[in-house]
């Protein structure tokens, strides 16, 4: 996953998981960010979504980058508040989706939702000339060494983060689904 879409992914299951705990969220009078639902979704947050981009910024940051910058000139601090701040990007998803529950506009959190996802598709998707191949940042901006995604680690390293994630977002949307029914 490059960094177009990881950002609109985090965004997205913030949303989601908003959507997924509207029960708990429409009959709380806590502020969203402090309900149960948000609270699992934060774990989700840093402890699978965040972990995942880093899998990828820390074993293939100039793929992940989509070779626009070195990852070798970028200091640790930089990359730490970046990740930081792409947990707190899926943290004001969650926001914006408890906003549109509580004001019952739950019919444009799902298509936010839609519109991230298809952005993050996109980006992906615009990008898929840099994507294909696998290498430095030197090997691409020179057009040697480069391996083609299928036939490299970053490929089962793919597959596995973003099965991972998908688990993980299963597993929480459910979580705060069914947890959200049982406290209303």
């Amino acid at each position: 996953m490059p960094l177009p879409t990881v950002l609109f992914l985090a965004f997205a299951t913030g949303i989601a998981a908003a959507l997924a705990g509207r029960t708990e969220l429409k009959i709380s009078p806590r502020p969203a960010l402090l309900t149960r639902s948000s609270l699992a979704f934060l774990i989700f947050d840093f402890l699978v979504l965040v972990p995942a981009s880093a899998y990828f910024y820390a074993f293939h940051g100039d793929w992940f980058l989509l070779y626009v910058l070195d990852v070798q000139r970028i200091p640790s601090a930089v990359a730490l508040v970046g990740f930081v701040l792409e947990g707190l990007l899926a943290a004001g998803g969650f926001a914006l989706g408890a906003g549109l529950v509580r004001t019952q506009r739950e019919t444009i959190a799902g298509v936010t939702i839609g519109l991230s996802l298809l952005f993050g598709i996109g980006a992906a998707l615009a990008a898929s000339d840099r994507l294909a191949v696998v290498g430095s940042y030197a090997q691409y901006r020179g057009s040697f060494g480069l391996v083609p995604f299928t036939e490299g680690p970053l490929f089962l390293g793919t597959i596995a983060m973003c099965s991972i994630v998908a688990i993980g977002l299963a597993f929480l949307l459910a979580r705060v689904w069914l947890g959200a029914r049982r406290q209303g």
